[in-house]
């Protein structure tokens, strides 16, 4: 099982950088973060910082997860609180993703700090959903140690 989470929790990555460029699917959670062309630091647009920190937080993941399949190859015994980190932090990605599609979040713009929100698109939708599913197993990981 966490064999099928961690696979779920490093593919977001991934598709992430598969999803570059305008494709039916859209930018995804980073897709502003590399469509910007050497712009001045000034005229960034929000969505730019929005997919820096989601790429932050994408590399993140993808080390828990292949951490998470390589440490038990290397007979790293994981403790109580590893599928917890990761249940953390695919519920910090959830909750930004949540905040910078309704409210979004405070970054800096021409005149100051701005709040803008972020396009919805199905890509991003897929990401965040493969994240949760991937934290989701962990959850159940997780209540089977604590049973055994």
């Amino acid at each position: 099982m966490h064999r099928l989470a961690a696979l779920l929790l490093i593919l977001p990555f991934f598709l992430q950088l598969l999803g570059l460029g305008e494709t039916p699917l859209g930018g995804g959670l980073c897709g502003e973060l590399f469509r910007q062309r050497d712009p001045a630091l000034a005229l960034i647009s929000p969505g730019f910082w929005y997919g820096l920190l989601f790429m932050v937080l994408l590399a993140l993941q993808l080390g828990y997860g292949l951490a998470l399949l390589l440490l038990p190859l290397l007979e790293v015994r994981l403790g109580p609180g590893w599928p917890r980190a990761g249940r953390y932090l695919v519920g910090v990605l959830l909750l930004l993703f949540l905040l910078t599609r309704t409210t979004g979040l405070p970054a800096p713009g021409e005149g100051g700090l701005v709040l803008e929100r972020a396009p919805l698109d199905p890509l991003s939708l897929l990401l965040v959903g493969l994240s949760l599913a991937g934290g989701l197993l962990l959850r159940e990981n997780g209540r089977d140690g604590a049973a055994s």
